[in-house]
């Protein structure tokens, strides 16, 4: 018997049948036989709307980024005034990193249903992703408002805050999240991170902990939880977390960085240097890994002039050119020579920090009829000393929170001439910005005074002994000499002792108030042969790294390697500055440690009358030390090889030490104190701007190809 032939009705009703098995299957978590069903409805019905958009969707789950947004376009043609779709798109760009376009597709899903809360929260992530936190906030608002228990709208709420830096707040809404889902470990991970930057360490590491119980994200939790560990200065704790992260995931990036800086704060910068360069070896585009091993290379005694400043230029190459190349923009500043001039400093560490004390003297002590200075702050919790930088600054402005973005085009705006860097490639740092040249005159100093490796930064403020001319050709920027590297402010006159400690302990007393990452095996083998040569002699190593039990331990173990006992030694953790400045009164002879040599601490030696031992080194780290005693015109404290820092150490003439304790800081306040240093710092800056007013004006194609090659 012949089959009827089907009937239109049939044929008709086949891809509907035919959706239902798709959506079943996708229902069900079948990703691959749902999209093969989506495919076989789309065959038959190639502008079927609910195929291609849940097509799109399957595709999106299945890590098809690319098909899944061809598809919902497609879908969009057909159905243009679906809320839904247009939501689900917000989802697919978002994915994408195409945030405007995220936030384009929730404003229209919002316009064609204003009760859509997903496309409300979508719209948040975007405007956050852009940088555009108060809308965020706004939107997640509304999210909630719509539906109030979800949990991960709350929890996003929460990032915007913080990124607002309205902590009590953000907290608020993390705990909410945590309310409605106990179980969501962002919430308790993100939690944490506003505790750890409001440097309330225990809370941050107990939400670190639970989220770590979860155990969703064993790996996310304890790469945080180390970082939290070694900002509490508990190195033992954190190499434990990290090593316990890379069994569980060996080539975890973070891991490996983060297991290298507790080495560094060990003093190891040997294995700091291996454990950095596997991780770059991963993921050569990975910033933090940059820059730890940068920092681990000024510890080296193997790394030179040379090698230190190649390592800066690979931020450059990694990280630095392509910024360049996307936001430079020609200056529009007026090329007036002798005009008042502009000069924007940017800086983390306008804040109770040693780098300040370098810094504050200069922008005290500006002539304002001649320069306007505007600070550019990312402190997070501001102090007194802030404080006083906002006193003196003639604008203040709170970048902590500001995109790149927003930064460089307030410098712009501002009209800054000269923009200067305070931080190097140390936290905090805003070398991103730099990279985009929004000033015409870029500097960096002081901060971290070993060059940046950026192109964009045309000058280094530095002095001879620091940066000799012969390597001078190794770096990015044009160093240019002032009277000293650094300089600080005076410590209170009446802070200093007139008399030498030997002269009433009957034994010289030696000290140290350096970071105790700074004091190498190298050093300590030289300081337990000083020790043992000189009778009775005692030593001090002060510092904050020492609260940390495990650091204790192992610089006592270090110095009984070599015959040293620990009732020779006095170790002294965190205190007042006031207090920490006055251990100096119990000094004799200060040993500079190496290769990572003393700055701020050299200039506090200093100034309180206590001389400092030096050993020249083949890099800005291991010469800063050298560059201050120079300075301050004690050239027979510094060394050229071990056997000369021992003889110097050991043969220092008391009527000597008595003569620099009572006339060394009025000599260093003459030669290299605030005002003085801020003169010569700025005819630096007139004569940096006249160079600039001298030189062509070029077009932004150019500019664009100027470091090509770099």
């Amino acid at each position: 018997m012949a089959v009827p032939p089907r009937s239109q009705t049939d044929k008709a009703y086949e891809p509907v049948m035919l959706l239902m098995r798709a959506r079943l299957l996708h229902q069900n978590g079948q990703l691959d036989e749902a999209r093969s069903a989506y495919k076989k409805v789309l065959k038959k019905a190639p502008d079927n709307f609910g195929a291609l958009h849940f097509y799109a969707l399957a595709e999106y789950q299945s890590g098809n980024l690319e098909p899944a947004i061809r598809s919902l376009k497609r879908a969009l043609l057909i159905e243009p005034n679906s809320a839904q779709a247009h939501s689900d798109m917000s989802i697919l760009m978002l994915a994408s990193g195409r945030f405007a376009e995220a936030a384009a597709s929730s404003d229209k899903a919002i316009a064609l249903d204003p009760s859509l809360a997903l496309a409300h929260a979508n719209r948040g992530l975007a405007l956050a992703a852009l940088g555009r936190y108060d809308e965020a906030v706004a939107s997640y608002d509304k999210a909630i408002e719509l539906v109030p228990d979800r949990s991960d709208s709350w929890n996003d709420r929460g990032n915007a805050l913080h990124k607002l830096g309205r902590y009590q707040e953000a907290l608020a809404s993390y705990d909410k999240a945590i309310e409605i889902d106990p179980l969501n470990d962002a919430a308790f991970m993100n939690r944490a991170s506003t505790f750890k930057e409001l440097k309330q360490y225990d809370l941050a590491l107990a939400s670190y902990d639970r989220a770590l119980s979860i155990g969703k994200r064993p790996v996310e939790a304890g790469i945080f939880r180390a970082e939290t560990l070694l900002a509490m200065r508990n190195v033992k704790d954190a190499m434990a977390t990290c090593t316990a992260v890379l069994k569980v995931e060996p080539n975890s990036v973070p891991s490996l960085t983060l297991l290298g800086n507790c080495m560094a704060a060990l003093g190891d910068a040997e294995t700091a240097i291996k454990l950095h360069s596997r991780a770059l070896e991963l993921a050569p585009h990975y910033e933090a890994a940059i820059s730890s091993k940068i920092f681990a290379m000024d510890f080296s005694a193997k790394s030179d002039f040379g090698a230190q400043q190649e390592m800066r230029k690979t931020w450059w190459r990694q990280i630095g050119a392509s910024i360049y190349r996307a936001c430079v923009t020609p200056p529009a500043n007026d090329r007036d020579p002798d005009r008042r001039l502009v000069i924007g400093y940017v800086s983390a560490d306008f804040r109770a920090h040693s780098a300040a004390f370098s810094f504050r003297p200069v922008i005290t002590n500006h002539d304002k009829q001649k320069f306007q200075v505007i600070c550019y702050s990312n402190v997070i919790i501001p102090d007194e000393v802030t404080t006083s930088f906002m006193t003196v600054a003639d604008k203040w402005r709170d970048a902590t929170h500001w995109t790149d973005d927003r930064l460089a085009d307030t410098i712009q705006q501002d009209k800054v001439d000269i923009l200067v860097d305070l931080s190097g490639h140390s936290g905090g740092n805003r070398l991103r910005v730099f990279a985009r040249k929004p000033a015409p005159v870029q500097v960096t100093a002081w901060g971290h005074a070993t060059g940046t490796g950026l192109p964009t930064i045309d000058y280094l403020f530095s002095d001879p002994v620091a940066v000799p001319k012969e390597v001078r050709h190794l770096f990015a920027e044009t160093v240019y000499d002032l009277p000293a590297l650094i300089t600080i402010e005076p410590p209170e006159a009446s802070w200093r002792a007139s008399e030498l400690p030997c002269d009433h302990n009957g034994f010289v007393t030696y000290g140290s108030l350096n970071r105790v990452s700074k004091i190498s095996d190298g050093a300590i083998q030289l300081w337990a042969k000083i020790l043992a040569s000189s009778a009775g002699s005692r030593l001090i190593i002060k510092d904050h790294q020492i609260d940390d039990d495990s650091v204790q331990q192992n610089l006592l173990s270090k110095f009984a390697e070599h015959g040293i006992g620990a009732n020779r030694i006095t170790l002294l953790g965190s205190t007042s500055r006031q207090d920490h400045l006055l251990t100096l009164r119990q000094i004799d002879v200060c040993l500079d440690p190496f290769p990572q040599a003393g700055g701020v601490s050299t200039w506090e030696a200093l100034y309180m009358g206590v001389p400092v031992v030096c050993r020249l080194g083949h890099a800005v780290s291991s010469r800063v030390g050298a560059a201050v005693v120079a300075a301050a015109g004690l050239p027979d404290f510094i060394a050229h090889d071990d056997a000369q820092y021992v003889q110097i150490a050991l043969n220092v003439n008391r009527d000597r030490l008595r003569s620099i304790r009572s006339g060394l800081p009025s000599f260093v306040l003459q030669h290299c104190g605030p005002e003085i240093y801020t003169h010569a710092v700025e005819h630096a800056y007139r004569t940096m701007w006249r160079t600039w007013c001298a030189s062509p004006a070029a077009p932004a194609k150019l500019l664009a190809a100027k470091y090509k090659g770099f």
